[in-house]
């Protein structure tokens, strides 16, 4: 993102996602099964539709936040995306927020503000935010509402690989749509191919591993695991940010106020997940 455009790195990124996943495209397996319900295709296309807009908005608000915030930070604060969908489904859907997740959202919320104003080398406090962390916090909203929207897509769509696929077409149509928006419609060709031959190990690994390997493993993963147990997992998702942008980018939090920040975020979120197994367990049960 330091040397390149967000909406032309977006747009090759899930461009490369959705040309992997043409195959299990909604409609082209109809192509030699015409047994296929093309209600169920509908369906999928709807429900696709929906999920690739609130997957482009967290994906270009990421991309948007990294020109100006480092891997770290962007890492911690994108898990905020979990602490968001308890209170955006209590706003959407009136459901009831349990008082330990208000515990744990508060200790998450102080570890950001903690993180996102601290500095080494300034005392400015709040006036040392930076524009991309901003960009993160509104991809971890907007990855929230993917989350929280996904419970019902999920309960509707059968087939994971066709409703991944079209959600990947659509993320890349809107990713042209910015791009066309963005950059001088004559120069898109020349910047989408500067683009691609300056970064293309990070355009396949993004999107060919990040984004389309890494979505269809965990849709198959999560079929045979609890949501509760995959959630302390991916607690542990910002860690491994702050690691591998440490040693592949030498990069650090601003001192101990930014560890201290981060650490209260993984902590809230780790221990969010655990308190969940309890409560759901017993639902889960009583079915």
């Amino acid at each position: 993102m330091e040397s390149s455009d967000a909406s032309l790195f977006t747009l090759l990124r899930f461009g490369l996602a959705a040309l992997l996943a043409a195959p299990f495209t909604p409609g082209v397996s109809r192509l030699w099964n015409p047994a296929i319900d093309t209600k169920q295709i509908a369906q999928t296309w709807r429900w696709g539709l929906e999920m690739g807009f609130w997957m482009f908005l967290g994906f270009s608000f990421q991309a948007i936040g990294l020109e100006y915030t480092t891997a770290q930070k962007s890492g911690f604060l994108l898990y905020l995306n979990v602490k968001f969908v308890p209170f955006l489904a209590y706003l959407l859907l009136g459901r009831i927020i349990r008082p330990s997740t208000l515990l744990s959202a508060l200790v998450a919320f102080t570890g950001t503000a903690l993180l996102a104003t601290a500095d080494s080398s300034t005392n400015e406090g709040l006036n040392d935010l930076n524009i991309g962390d901003a960009w993160s916090v509104a991809a971890a909203m907007a990855s929230a509402m993917f989350i929280l929207r996904l419970e019902q897509a999920s309960a509707q769509v059968t087939n994971a690989a066709e409703f991944n696929a079209a959600s990947l077409w659509v993320v890349a149509t809107l990713s042209a749509v910015w791009t066309c928006w963005n950059v001088v419609p004559l120069d898109v060709g020349d910047s989408l191919w500067r683009t691609a031959t300056e970064h293309g190990w990070e355009i396949v690994y993004l999107g060919g591993v990040a984004t389309a390997l890494t979505n269809w493993i965990q849709s198959k993963a999560q079929k045979g695991i609890s949501a509760e147990r995959a959630a302390v997992i991916y607690a542990m998702d910002p860690v491994y940010g702050a690691f591998f942008s440490s040693w592949w980018l030498g990069e650090s939090l601003e001192g101990l106020q930014g560890w201290i920040g981060a650490g209260m975020i993984t902590l809230a979120a780790a221990t969010n997940a655990l308190m969940d197994f309890p409560e759901r367990a017993e639902n889960v049960e009583q079915r």
